[in-house]
């Protein structure tokens, strides 16, 4: 068993990588694109319907700026729906809200709410997405 727990549905395509994989709980019809890596020391949560797309990086853990052997393990959540594009990373710790998508090369180091679009270094709104209904 490599993940706490599974969805079903979920694709992966080449050269997925995990630190463990034990921390990792991952929804329904999740896709991890190819060359994305997963760093589950800490906790990792993934949501149903997710896009994790070429070479994202997800990390859980930090290290302290003085003492490189000082580690924190952080609860990172991916919400259902999100969007992680091409090469952008999540800092551990973060939360990517619901429907919410984080741009090319974006590094997010805040929490980003349901439904934003954040892009650039540190990750930032450009816009809320409005669904019909």
């Amino acid at each position: 068993r490599v993940f706490k727990s599974c969805g079903t549905n979920v694709k992966f395509f080449r050269n997925v990588e995990f630190s463990f994989g034990y921390n990792i709980t991952c929804g329904s019809n999740t896709v991890f694109h190819r060359d994305t890596f997963v760093d589950d020391r800490g906790e990792i949560t993934i949501g149903d319907n997710v896009s994790l797309s070429d070479y994202v990086n997800v990390y859980s853990h930090a290290h302290d700026i003085l003492d490189i052997n000082d580690v924190s393990l952080g609860d990172t959540r991916i919400g259902d729906g999100a969007r992680l594009t091409y090469h952008s990373v999540a800092l551990s710790g973060m939360k990517v809200g619901a429907d919410a998508m984080v741009g090319t090369c974006a590094v997010v180091t805040r929490d980003i709410p349901d439904h934003h679009i954040n892009v650039g270094i540190p990750a930032k709104t450009v816009k809320v997405k409005r669904r019909p209904g």
